[in-house]
């Protein structure tokens, strides 16, 4: 409720303020809206991009069109898209776990996957994924080719080793350039650090290595998550051994 009221709000700005000053009403309300996504559900995240639309389609009807507004409209669009499509990747994953809600929607992690073990991140390539622990079992998506978005299903009982490796590595100290302020930062990890820190997710199985890669906060949670997961998959082993055989 609280993320339509804010879009509502600000597009409502539309009928009653002059085109500059709808830019800077609504766009604002459409940032929020869009770094607060997580919270919403994901319906009201598809409901976002066509609310502006709706709203000038009225303005039009009344005969209030400018082509002012339309700047506004499209910065607000482009917003609430980019929000959404950071989202459906989670949504589409507790979706095939018949889960639903943001609730369930949040606990899905976007990380860096590889098979095996890194050294180091420049030197492997990593493909985009996103895990969620859910019914005894590490469950995370990767990208095979001709098939799409697979999701691997590691059964907690089978994982034999979970940690978080620090990868250390050394490059020339790189500062800051006046490229920097217009392009993408071609070494940003560098800059102001003459050594790199990388924290990588080890998952072990009997037969496989996985390895994930995002911020410390992040692997760091994910291994509390699954340990605790074996922790409690054990106990209940050990109090129904007949049961688990």
């Amino acid at each position: 409720m609280t993320g339509i009221l804010l879009l509502l709000a600000g597009s409502a700005t539309r009928f009653v303020l002059s085109p500059l000053w709808y830019f800077l009403a609504c766009t604002p309300a459409y940032i929020v809206f869009t770094v607060l996504r997580k919270r919403f559900d994901y319906r009201i995240l598809a409901l976002a991009p066509l609310i502006p639309i709706v709203a000038e389609v009225i303005a039009i009807l009344l005969g209030n069109f400018k082509a002012g507004f339309l700047f506004g409209d499209i910065i607000c669009i482009i917003t609430a898209l980019l929000g959404m499509g950071d989202e459906r990747p989670k949504e589409r994953l507790i979706r095939d776990l018949g889960l639903s809600g943001a609730e369930n929607r949040m606990r899905v992690n976007s990380m860096f996957y590889t098979f095996g073990r890194v050294a180091q991140i420049e030197k492997v390539n990593m493909s985009q994924s996103y895990a969620v622990i859910h019914d005894k079992a590490f469950r995370f998506t990767v990208d095979i080719p001709g098939s799409g978005r697979v999701t691997m299903v590691i059964p907690i009982e089978k994982i034999e080793e979970v940690s978080v490796h620090l990868s250390m590595s050394s490059g020339e100290l790189y500062l800051p350039s006046l490229r920097d302020m217009f392009l993408p930062a071609r070494k940003i990890k560098m800059i102001g650090k003459p050594k790199i820190r990388d924290y990588f997710l080890l998952v072990r199985t009997s037969e496989d290595t996985y390895s994930f890669y995002e911020e410390p906060a992040t692997v760091l949670r994910i291994q509390e998550e699954i340990e605790a997961a074996r922790k409690e998959t054990e106990q209940l082993v050990q109090n129904h051994p007949a049961t688990s055989t």
